[in-house]
């Protein structure tokens, strides 16, 4: 008689733990990616003095690198012993490594740059230019094309960027600067071109744990940035390395460490169309921070906030919903032989 009490079709409750579990894995990552993604640029926003930022602008990033290796290794020694402490400077993976952490160094160069002469929408808005430069870029290396649609939207999307330029250069009292896109596209350029890279070099090596990864990355990544920050940075090679710093640069330094880490460590939860989407919210979440928040919290923080403008909120609409239209929009299928 028990067995009449049991439902005709069987009850996976492990497949529906599981299920919800991912879901809720994934919900977490794709929440600390828009947090990630819209407060960094806050947070260097904020450390600005008059809209320049008062300290080496590449800076942070070389603390940033130091710090990551410190953390690695330690991490290594922590899970693994001397053997793992060993692995974090294995020279064979290292020489790889190296070689695209060099890359990497120059992207956050131009990041930190870019960030310099614009705000953190217009860097966010300028950034999806990665999807043209990618796109481009699987098309050169790869033979990988897009759709008519896609193309269409790509378009779209480039010139919505250059119309919220426009409108942002007539409405912001500091106006557009021009290089500022210059190094947000050679930043996107190189972003793009590690992440092909990487994804063609690095398959030999996805069994090394994060820590150790993260730490033989850095290693090459600590120097360049510093070579970079001596090369073109003035004020650090006359007033010294520390010259302008203040608690709102190591809360900028901090802000790097959280984003690298957060990036290798839930990236991996999130598929390209989630990454795409939390980049467009992302604009969404600096964009109401600037017009109404910032305002609210001045009296606190070093902020100013930006006048309500229709024109501003519609083409900021136009670019998010764009690039989810991209990422949704149904890729070419590859011929069959």
């Amino acid at each position: 008689m028990s067995s009449l009490k049991q439902p005709l079709l069987p009850r996976h409750k492990d497949e529906v733990k599981e299920t919800a579990s991912r879901a809720l894995e994934t919900a977490f990552a794709f929440a600390v990616f828009i947090a990630v993604r819209s407060f960094h640029p806050i947070i260097i926003d904020i450390s600005k003095t008059d809209g320049k930022l008062p300290y080496g602008k590449a800076t942070p990033c070389v603390v940033n690198s130091a710090v990551d290796i410190a953390i690695g290794n330690s991490l290594a020694f922590l899970f693994g012993g001397l053997p793992g402490l060993k692995q974090c400077w294995d020279p064979v993976p290292l020489k790889v490594f190296s070689a695209i952490a060099v890359v990497y160094a120059f992207g956050d160069f131009l990041e930190m740059q870019s960030m310099a002469v614009m705000g953190g929408a217009a860097y966010q808005i300028l950034l999806q230019s990665k999807l043209l430069v990618t796109a481009l870029i699987m098309w050169a290396m790869r033979g990988q094309r897009q759709t008519m649609l896609q193309w269409n939207v790509l378009v779209t999307i480039a010139l919505g960027m250059s119309a919220f330029v426009l409108v942002d250069d007539s409405s912001d009292q500091g106006g557009f600067q021009p290089i500022g896109l210059v190094f947000v596209v050679a930043k996107v350029f190189f972003s793009c071109l590690c992440a092909v890279l990487a994804e063609k070099h690095l398959k030999a090596f996805k069994e090394m744990p994060i820590y150790a990864q993260v730490a033989q990355l850095k290693f090459a990544w600590l120097w360049t940035s510093l070579f970079l920050t001596l090369l073109f940075d003035r004020n650090v090679r006359e007033d010294g390395f520390w010259n302008g710093w203040d608690g709102r640069t190591v809360v900028v330094a901090c802000s790097w460490v959280c984003k690298g880490w957060s990036t290798f460590l839930v990236l991996k939860s999130l598929d390209s169309v989630l990454k795409n989407i939390g980049e467009a919210v992302a604009i969404l979440v600096i964009y109401v921070f600037d017009v109404f928040v910032a305002d609210a919290v001045s009296d606190f923080l070093p902020v100013h906030g930006k006048d309500f403008r229709i024109s501003t909120c519609l083409m900021v609409m136009v670019i998010v919903l764009t690039v989810v239209s991209y990422t949704l929009a149904p890729t070419r299928q590859a011929k069959s032989a």
